[in-house]
């Protein structure tokens, strides 16, 4: 399968990254009560997940080197553009956890588009909100448990919501015929 980009891959990527910046945009609102001050933060991260569920979508449907990190930045950009109460942070954050989602399908060498390929995106995406949160948003001051939690339950988040339920999206958009002539409409359906 050839690495290079195409101009429909190109096309479907800017739709899916705007339409992600949506739900980014309202996930932000919806998810708001999960990350006040009086809720754990390890509570919160069950969210966490669908904030770099765009790139992996993107990057299983399309298949190329740079489609996860890409996607999920453009995304963050309309999630700023749409008003996220995270301001240009959440551009920040579109930019890390899509490097990690990236990171996931580099370890495979961008040649292995399963299950396992896009639950390791997932995880990884996880591991970037991660280093944000500990970071950026001083995670490291909460106490020691609350940090275990919140890593192992982002990891969770990331790997149901940014890696199972973009794969889940793309078979069922598959199987409609509308991607065939994409990357994930030319593979064979036996190693998915």
């Amino acid at each position: 399968m050839g690495k290079s980009w195409k101009q429909r891959d190109i096309v479907l990527m800017v739709i899916f990254a705007v339409v992600g910046g949506g739900v980014f945009y309202g996930w932000d609102l919806v998810t708001a009560p999960l990350f006040s001050s009086s809720v754990s933060p390890a509570v919160g991260a069950m969210a966490n997940g669908i904030w770099w569920i765009s790139g992996s979508l993107v990057a299983y449907v399309i298949r190329r080197p740079g489609a996860a990190l890409i996607t999920n930045f453009i995304s963050s950009f309309f999630e700023f553009v749409f008003g996220s109460p995270y301001g240009a942070a959440a551009m920040i954050s579109g930019l890390i956890q899509g490097a990690g989602a990236e990171a996931g399908f580099a370890v495979r060498g961008w040649r292995r588009y399963t299950l396992g390929s896009m639950l390791l995106s997932g995880a990884f995406g996880g591991v970037g909100n991660i280093l944000q949160w500990l970071t950026q948003y001083q995670g490291y001051q909460y106490p020691l448990l609350t940090i275990i939690g919140y890593i192992v339950v982002t990891i969770l988040s990331g790997m149901v919501l940014g890696g199972l339920l973009p794969k889940l999206i793309g078979d069922a958009l598959r199987r409609t015929g509308v991607l065939r002539n994409f990357a994930i409409g030319r593979s064979d359906v036996s190693v998915q």
